[in-house]
């Protein structure tokens, strides 16, 4: 029986019969396996059959129940594409003319006489009677079955309504006849003969409805009678309209009706939904129905969703029926409803009917009408519930009817809260259902409101309506708002009272911003356009968007305001959020002004204005209030607050511009910049971190608030032709312009900011101003003198053709008006306009100005907010260009300001601060820390913890986890640049920054690691105060990024640096850490390197002296070695014809080949540096020494050959300065190196040379030796004092140095006299005894000083006073050998800490000194000047013993004696240059240096007596220091002015450099003393000078008269020129008489034609009529012209002058070009007539 069947193809044409038999009874199985689920649900869903019948019906029960799942795959079966066939549409004919009839006002029975067969053949009858074609005996067959399903509707046969689906399946055309359909619709009415009580089984009307769902579903037009049957059975018991087996064919034939039905989630589901309809009142259940109703609800949960075939069933059924299906509709429902039956009594089956039904309008209508009382009635209240919904879902016309409905649901009044939500929703559906329904909503909502029938629920109403549509809703409202103010009653008060009402019912839950906009709509209405009260309406929407804009402060915005107040910092987001709400509904408000205003009607100026004040809350605090007294007293002025404390958007400002620019607007330029920039100013006051108070984009904000500036003249006024009037502007604007620009382009810095930087330069002064804080003009970032007064003359230029202008445009305006002359005094305008050249110059500001723009930065923080900005970055730009040039204070003070807020600068700013801050500490030093008070010890703890926050900042820029390739370039950059500056300190400080910024240690460690820095260590710790260098700054996270540049600045710093110690740190960093990856990175590190051993020899003698070598000089080396041996190994691996260096001017570069192949090209200083280090000799470990060595010095080979890269000759890669240095050395294979091929006279060179070992001079005599053999008169020739070269060669003898001996005697066989004598003297000693023995032998009988023997004697054995002429004398070593060892035991016992000495030192300078007085003193220092070998090392012990006993006064006074007296006499011309006379200078100015003199006086007597007498610069240098020194430490100045006159006039007589030096010492410390001497005052001193000179010059008459003056002050009459400008601008202010002398005075000598003229004279007669003030020049002339003067003057001088007082127009500008500071008032000039008769005048006296 289970035997599955293949689906048959829908509607066959010819479908083959089956094979196998029809099913004989139980249960056949359709459809596909899946649906098994489907029949289990089916099965457990309808349970028709009573509890209490036999177990064989509950078998048979359950088996027909269980094949009722082809019942539901009917309805699921997929739709098939393929067109039913004819013969089936023929047979549906009949049916179609049926359908087209009027509906009868009842159902027929069927007309077709039914044949009744077995069910077990009713499928075989159905397919013999299809098979003869007898459709007739089809259609009564079907009737016949129907037949006998309505007689046993209780219990059906199982096999005839199984055969009926699977008829349905296999040939559903065979239903579509009319005469079946009126069958199986009479199996859809209720049967009357049914008892009424027992309400059967629904299964046969469910097996109806699928037939009929089966025939018709590929049809479109359906017949009517579906209709009334549904209607039937929805007024009735609803047996199959609610069942969900019936769903689709209920829910295509409820497309008749439009309906848009709610969905099920929506539907209040309490006895709906059974599979049976609900009985009416007083009917009871059936005894199944309660337990499945739970099921039934989640079937029903389930089937919420349609599947993809129901939807595909699903179509409109009725289009062509339509008017008459909605005819008989309403008339049904008519007939229901107007019934005269008790309300109570209503059917709920009525009102479900209703809510399918609730598509067609008038249904809505008789619906809505009723509803009130249905919602109100608890029987009802679940469908009336639905019926509101659908009411309000399927309200979408928006006709008369639709707003009728709305009406109707407006007046709907309802308590229930649970009704109440539910009304809600619907509002919500019917706000959806149509896109007018708000606007209508709205509009009757608040009109019901304001009427007198008020329900209560409208404000819940209006708040639903805003929450749902946020955007449109408010501007509805505000629509009906505007309707109420076109009233002729004034309802503003109405209209404000209402507004707060729905504002708190609603919860401020509305977008202000929205209703706003709404109320500034324009409307185009015919009662707007009529409107009587234009004005009035205009001026009342001004109010209530005021009002709406207060009613914006709910109670957290309140809180939030009141909590700032206070300083506190919570709810930031609700203030935040309405402060931009309120800038937003001004933005929106000035708009309306601006365009929707203008055309709805012309308000007056004063009305007009009002509005935008409101609007903008800078209107009178009453006229928000003066309606209904809201807001109430006690928050009116925090609410005012509130909404006028907001940002201002760019929108807003540009409009209130260009509204003032309007000349249509009552707004005047005046009120509209006032307006402006008090908004600008109020909302900058609201700057925030997380607020926007004044961003703008359009740089043309700019040229609108200038162009507010501009002055335009009256249009009426005529111009002359061609004339071009000048762009002017009124001067109160354009002054208040500029302070506004400042505050927009302070918050816009990107955009304002960069525009007014780069193109309005006096914009970009105040800017520079408020970041510097200082507000002098010119601006203190204008570091040059020079530009500085360039910008002060400019301006008074520009001022000057200003004013003319100005005056030259009023003078063209009168012309043409009052015909009036206008002149300074009568001008309007001149006070009034200024130019308007904002692109121009930099104008003054006037002081009201600065004060302004001072007071705006301490309240805006102007100057910091641009400080801040990084891109631009102005504060980066400032540094940059003052850079060292001066100290910048205001930065000190700008990072001091800015708390917690480092991150904001740019590093270089903070990398300057702390080296403006390290520069403080050093030079304020310790001293200052005992007078310091309380205050500045806070102060400077203070700025201790601010270093000490700004070193951590900028280590954490450089190690923190934030730390970026940027910035730590930018901070080492910053620091690395300086170590190569030409300055000392500059240097320092740099070093001291980079310490403290590597160290991370932080700020204690690098104080206390600057002090080895500082020392000269010779410890054995390596470069300890470089460790910063060597081991931090390798250690940064980014170095790589910085490896490059931090290379570069140190390989520019060895060029610079002078400290030998810091040098090695560079070295050892190089040698280490240098990128030599790039041929040209390590092309450059040799070369820097190179040129610094080679061209800096003094560094390179300190570093590596023997006297001073240590593991430093170790280490270098080391370093140094490495550098050269990576670099020659690189380059001799690079191929022959590879580039290596660029071209160059100077080819410096050589070409090397070696023997064994390899070449090189390199520069010729880095061969020679290396050749360098090699003679250096080798470090302790010699890796790279040796590899070095082999390469260029190989063992048993030939040197490399080097060629000059430009021209290919061959070069000398080892010149003679280098052989030299390879002789000195002591590395045997380089001595043999420099001496292979060596020219005779090159042989003779080298050997007189200092310095060279024993072992080399031993080689460079055997040379000689092999020169005689080879070539003796070459030799010869180029010998030029054999004597001497004889002396030599004994002396290199004496040394231990061998050989030599044929080239001795060459040089002695033509002196035999000297060759006899030579012998005699020396037989103690040998060229063969080891000099070390003899050394030892003469040490052990040297013998020991007593307190008898006689000093005085032994010296004059060392110098005889009469000498024998021949060098060789008795020998004086042994006695000067006795001297020196005691000498030296005393020395070394002092040095000990031994006082107790034998004063054999002190004796010997007493017999010296003895001698030195005796009339022998001049031989004896001859004697001394030429045994300097004896003298010179006695002189040092002495001079080594005052050195180390200080304290002992007479011994340094008799010593400081004994040396004047030797250097009186050594300094005689006749006597030569020496050996002892250079020591003994040194002494004397090392012993000056170091003991200060200790009287001012004493030292210039001192001084004048060296500059008279001595003429030794070195003595006069040291004493001149001493008197610096002495002043310089506050030491008075007691010196008579002639004393001083006398020192300056020999100093300037010998050129000496410290002239200006002296001058400024003393003219700073003599200020205090001037008032006591007169004289003294520094204007009298250099005009004492000058005026020496002036009288001096005509003596010398020897001399060329224009060389006369030259020859005495030379370059110092400039210097004293200069000081006179400096000390008195006016030339002859401060001492007149001396000054009248200096610059008219007449000397006329004998033997002259005329008076010698002062070069300097002219310059001073310039500076006095350019300088002066006309006090000073009034003055002048008077005495010039005096008639009664006591000294004559020089008229060529007077007249000079008097003729620049007439010519120079500069003059006549009539005010002060330098005034001095102690002059008094400017005198008025005389008039122009007097100044002619005044040069006659002295024409005639002259």
């Amino acid at each position: 029986m289970n035997r599955p069947k293949q689906a048959p193809v829908r509607r066959p044409s010819a479908v083959p019969k089956p094979s196998a038999h029809p099913p004989p009874g139980d249960f056949i199985a359709l459809g596909s396996k899946g649906q098994a689920n489907d029949s289990k649900a089916a099965v457990t869903l309808l349970k028709p059959t009573p509890a209490g019948l036999p177990s064989e019906r509950k078998r048979e029960g359950s088996a027909a129940l269980s094949s009722t799942s082809g019942l539901t795959g009917l309805t699921k079966r997929p739709k098939l594409s393929s067109t039913p066939p004819l013969s089936a549409l023929g047979r549906l004919a009949e049916a179609a003319v049926a359908e087209k009839r009027a509906i009868s006002p009842s159902i027929k029975e069927p007309s077709v006489i039914p044949i009744e067969v077995v069910p077990t053949v009713l499928v075989d009858e159905i397919e013999a009677a299809e098979a003869e074609g007898n459709d007739d005996r089809i259609e009564g067959v079907l009737c016949g079955a129907v037949k006998q399903l309505k007689m046993n509707r209780a219990k059906p046969d199982p096999t005839l309504y199984l055969s009926l689906m699977y008829l349905a399946k296999i040939k559903p055309n065979i239903f579509a006849t009319e005469g079946v359909i009126e069958a199986l619709c009479s199996l859809l009415r209720r049967d009357a003969s049914i008892n009424f009580k027992a309400k059967g089984n629904s299964l046969v009307s469910v097996l109806a409805c699928n037939l009929l769902m089966a025939a018709y579903e590929e049809d479109e037009n359906w017949p009517e009678i579906f209709v009334k049957v549904y209607i039937e059975d929805s007024l009735g018991e609803r047996i199959w309209v609610d069942s969900p087996h019936c769903k689709t064919f209920v829910e295509n034939i409820q497309t008749a009706f439009s309906t848009k039905m709610p969905p099920k989630s929506m539907l209040l589901h309490g006895e709906a939904g059974r599979s049976g309809g609900d009985l009416s009142a007083g009917s009871s259940p059936h005894p199944a129905m309660a337990e499945e109703e739970d099921s039934q609800s989640e079937l029903l949960i389930a089937e919420e969703k349609m599947s993809p075939e129901q939807e595909g069933q699903l179509m409109p059924r009725y289009d062509d029926l339509a008017e008459s299906v909605e005819e008989y509709v309403l008339d049904m429902l008519r007939d229901q409803l107007n019934r005269r039956q008790p309300m109570d009594n209503v059917s709920r089956n009525l009102l479900r009917l209703l809510t399918a039904t609730c598509g067609y309008k008038e249904v809505r209508l008789m619906a809505v009408q009723r509803l009130e009382m249905w919602l109100q009635n608890p029987k009802l209240t679940r469908p009336a519930q639905d019926l509101l919904m659908s009411v309000c879902m399927n309200c979408n016309t928006h006709g008369s009817e639709d707003m009728e409905v709305i009406s109707n649901l407006i007046k709907i009044r309802l308590k229930p809260k649970v009704l109440l939500n539910h009304y809600m929703l619907c509002v919500r559906e019917l706000l959806n259902a149509h896109r007018d329904n708000l606007g209508t909503m709205v509009k009757f909502v608040i009109f019901n409101e304001l009427s007198n029938a008020r329900n209560p629920n409208n404000m819940q109403v209006l708040y639903t309506v805003l929450q749902h549509s946020s955007e449109l809703a408010p501007k509805f409202l505000a629509m009906v708002f505007q309707d109420l103010l076109t009233n002729k009653e004034d309802y503003l008060r109405a209209s404000r009272a209402l507004l707060r009402e729905i504002i708190k019912q609603t919860k401020h839950e509305i977008n202000f911003q929205a209703f706003c906009l709404g109320l500034m709509q324009e409307r185009k209405e015919a009662q707007y356009t009529d409107m009587e009260f234009k004005e009035r309406f205009v001026i009342h929407i001004t109010d209530l968007l005021a009002v709406s804009m207060m009613l914006g402060i709910t109670a957290q915005v309140k809180e939030a305001g009141i909590a700032w107040d206070k300083g506190e910092k919570k709810n930031l987001e609700v203030l935040r959020s309405f402060q931009n709400q309120i800038a937003a509904i001004q933005r929106d408000a000035v708009w309306w002004l601006h365009t929707v205003v203008p055309s709805i009607s012309k308000l007056a100026p004063k009305d007009y204005v009002h509005c935008l004040h409101k609007v903008l809350f800078t209107e009178q605090p009453e006229t928000y209030y003066k309606w209904d007294n809201w807001p109430p007293e006690s928050d009116r002025n925090f609410f005012l607050r509130l909404c006028s404390e907001v940002p201002i958007l760019e929108d807003t400002l540009m409009r209130i511009l260009v509204i003032g620019l309007s000349r249509d607007l009552p707004l005047g330029p005046a009120d509209a910049m006032e307006l402006a920039d008090h908004l600008v100013k109020r909302a900058a006051a609201v700057q925030a971190d997380d607020v926007e108070v004044l961003r703008v984009e359009r740089i043309q904000l700019i040229d609108a608030v200038l162009n507010l500036c501009t002055y335009h003249h009256p249009e009426n006024i005529q111009l002359p032709p061609g004339y071009q009037p000048p762009n002017l502007a009124i001067s109160t604007l354009y002054w208040k312009a500029w302070p506004l620009l400042l505050v927009v382009a302070a918050f816009n810095p990107e955009n304002i900011g960069l525009a007014a930087w780069e193109e309005y330069p006096t914009l970009k002064m105040l800017m520079e101003m408020v970041m510097t804080n200082n507000y002098s003009y010119p601006p203190c970032t204008l570091t040059d003198e020079e530009t500085r007064n360039e910008m002060i003359n400019r301006e008074l230029q520009i001022s000057q053709r200003e004013k003319q202008e100005i005056l030259a445009f009023e003078g063209h305006l009168a012309a043409a008006s009052t015909k009036q002359t206008i002149t300074e005094s009568s001008s309007l305008l001149l006070s009034q306009l200024t130019s308007l050249d904002p692109q121009g110059p930099p104008r003054r500001p006037p002081p009201h100005v600065l004060e302004q723009v001072k007071s705006l930065n301490q309240s805006l923080r102007l100057g910091h907010l641009l400080c801040r900005s990084r891109h631009p970055d102005f504060l980066l730009n400032i540094i940059q260009r003052q850079a060292s040039s001066q100290s910048m204070p205001w930065l000190a003070d700008l990072v001091q300001s800015s708390e917690g807020s480092l991150d904001v600068l740019p590093v270089q700013c903070l990398c300057e601060f702390l080296l403006h801050d390290a520069a403080d500490e050093s030079a304020s030093g310790e001293e200052e820390e005992e007078g310091e008070s309380k205050e500045q010890r806070a102060k400077k703890r203070q700025r201790q913890q601010k270093q000490r926050q700004l070193l951590g900042r900028l280590q954490d820029l450089l190690l923190g986890p934030r730390a970026d390739e940027q910035t730590t370039c930018e901070v080492l950059d910053y620091f690395l640049r300086r170590l190569s500056s030409s300055q000392v300190a500059s240097r320092v400080l740099a070093m001291k920054g980079l310490s403290l910024v590597l160290s991370e240690g932080g700020l204690h460690d690098g104080e206390e690691k600057d002090h080895p820095m500082e020392e000269d260590s010779g410890d054995s710790e390596l470069l300890q105060g470089y460790q910063w260098l060597l081991r931090d700054l390798p250690r940064l996270p980014l170095f790589d990024s910085v490896r490059a540049t931090t290379s570069l600045a140190l390989q520019q710093a060895i060029h610079m640096e002078t400290d030998p110690q810091t040098i090695s740190a560079y070295l050892v960093y190089l040698s280490q850490y240098a990128p030599i990856e790039d041929q040209g990175q390590h092309n450059d590190l040799s070369l820097d390197v190179a040129r610094l051993i080679v061209e800096r020899s003094t560094i390179m003698s300190h570093l590596f002296s023997k006297l001073s070598y240590c593991a430093e000089s170790e280490a270098v080396l080391v370093a140094l070695l490495s550098i050269f041996s990576r670099y020659v190994k690189r380059m001799r691996q690079s191929k022959e014809g590879e580039e290596v260096y660029s071209w160059s001017e100077s080819q410096d570069q050589v070409f090397l080949r070696w023997t064994s192949g390899e070449t090189a090209t390199m520069h010729i200083l880095v061969v020679h540096a290396m050749v360098i280090l090699l003679t250096l000799g080798p470090p302790q470990g010699e890796g790279d020494f040796c590899a070095l060595l082999d390469i260029w010095f190989p063992e048993k080979k030939p040197l490399p050959t080097a060629f000059l890269v430009d021209t290919s000759e061959e070069a000398l890669l080892l010149p003679d300065w280098l052989k030299l240095r390879m002789i000195r050395s002591e590395v045997p294979r380089l001595v043999d190196a420099a001496l292979q091929d060596l020219e005779p006279q090159q042989l003779l060179l080298f050997v007189q040379s200092f310095g060279i070992p024993v072992s080399s001079m031993s080689k460079l005599l055997q040379y000689l030796d092999q020169a005689v053999s080879h070539d003796p008169q070459t030799l010869e020739q180029n010998i030029m004092d054999k004597n001497y070269m004889a002396h030599l060669v004994e002396v290199q003898h004496e040394r231990g140095a061998t050989g030599g001996q044929t080239f001795h005697s060459l040089l002695t066989t033509s002196l035999p006299t000297r060759q006899d004598s030579a012998d005699t003297p020396r037989p103690k000693t040998s060229p063969e005894t080891p000099q070390g023995q003899s050394r030892i032998r003469a040490l052990t009988q040297i013998r020991v000083l007593g307190p008898e023997d006689d000093l005085a004697g032994m010296f004059l054995q060392l110098f005889p006073l009469n000498p024998d002429p021949r060098w060789q004398n008795s020998n004086p070593r042994p006695i000067s050998l006795v001297l020196q060892q005691a000498l030296g035991q005393e020395l070394a016992r002092i040095r000990q800490g031994n006082t107790q000495v034998s004063g054999v030192t002190a004796r010997l300078l007493q017999a010296v000194a003895a001698l030195m007085n005796s009339p022998h003193s001049g031989a004896l220092v001859m004697a001394m000047h030429r045994n300097h070998f004896i003298s010179c090392p006695l002189m040092r012990q002495l001079y080594q013993y005052q050195r180390c006993v200080p304290q002992d006064t007479t011994f340094s006074s008799l010593f400081f004696k004994v040396l004047m007296q030797m250097l009186q006499w050594l300094e005689n011309p006749a006597v030569e240059d020496g050996p002892l006379r250079a020591q003994l200078k040194s002494f004397a100015v090392q012993y000056s240096s170091r003991h200060r003199i200790s009287d001012v006086r004493g030292g210039f007597l001192h001084l004048a007596e060296a500059l008279a007498f001595h003429h030794d610069p070195d003595a006069v240098s040291s004493t001149v220091r001493a008197i610096i020194a002495t002043l310089k430490s506050g030491e008075k100045c007691n010196v008579e002015a002639e004393l001083i006159s006398k020192v300056l006039q020999g100093l300037i007589e010998t050129r000496s450099p410290y002239l200006e030096e002296v001058l400024t010492v003393l003219f700073s410390v003599t200020a205090e003393s001037t008032a006591r001497f007169p004289v003294m005052r520094p204007i009298a001193v250099v005009c004492s000078l000058l005026l020496q000179e002036k009288e001096e010059a005509p003596v010398k008459k020897e001399l060329d008269s224009s060389s006369a003056e030259a020859a005495r002050l030379g370059p110092s009459s400039g210097l004293l020129n200069d000081w006179l400008e400096m000390l008195d601008p006016e030339i002859i202010s401060s001492c007149p008489d001396l000054q009248q002398k200096l610059l008219f005075s007449w000397n006329k000598t004998k033997g002259y034609s005329g008076s010698q003229v002062p070069s300097f004279r002219p310059y001073l007669l310039a500076l006095l009529t350019h300088q002066s003030s006309w006090t000073t020049l009034h003055q002048c002339i008077r005495i010039l012209l005096c008639k009664n003067r006591e000294q004559r003057f020089d008229p060529s001088a007077s007249l000079d002058f008097l003729w620049a007082c007439i010519h120079i127009p500069r003059i006549w500008q009539g005010r002060d070009q330098r005034t001095p500071q102690l002059s008094g008032k400017t005198l008025p000039g005389p008039s122009p007539a007097d100044l002619p008769a005044a040069a006659r005048a002295a024409r005639a006296c002259a």
